[in-house]
């Protein structure tokens, strides 16, 4: 569906939203591209690049009782898989910007496509150094997902 800004003294705040934890993680991931790449008019892309992607947490906390709806393990699989996503763009030198996911409580697997970095194209950005837990948040409001997220910069 779509992100916006909160304020934040010194990183990226966004509080991203999507009618499914499927649509909230792939919004939270062109969320980070958009960060990193600006996103320009641009002609058609000779060349996609597709790559594969598993991501795998383990959620060896105690659970605490609370008999609510709980989002932690999401929580900690959205973390990791945009860390993933940083380091794939990073060391690969692709913009991704398909993703052709499915998400379990613990894992995600599937592929992530793109196109490959151009610095004529896909400069400007801001450098996002990380994905931090801190103040990470999902919750369920009136049949959408929100995700609160600190980008590090």
């Amino acid at each position: 569906m779509t992100y916006r800004e909160l304020d934040h003294t010194a990183d990226i705040l966004l509080e991203i939203t999507g009618a499914s934890i499927h649509e909230l993680f792939c919004e939270a991931a062109r969320a980070l591209m958009e960060i990193l790449y600006p996103p320009r008019e641009t002609s058609a892309y000779s060349s996609i690049v597709s790559i594969p992607i598993t991501v795998s947490i383990t959620n060896d906390e105690e659970k605490n009782g609370n008999e609510d709806e709980s989002y932690e393990p999401y929580e900690l699989l959205v973390q990791a898989f945009l860390s993933e996503l940083l380091f794939l763009t990073e060391t690969e030198y692709i913009v991704f910007s398909e993703y052709d996911i499915t998400i379990e409580t613990e894992e995600i697997y599937g592929a992530v496509r793109g196109v490959p970095f151009d610095p004529t194209l896909h400069s400007g950005g801001i450098g996002v150094k990380g994905i931090s837990h801190s103040d990470l948040t999902i919750q369920k409001r009136q049949n959408k997902y929100i995700l609160t997220i600190i980008f590090d910069i």
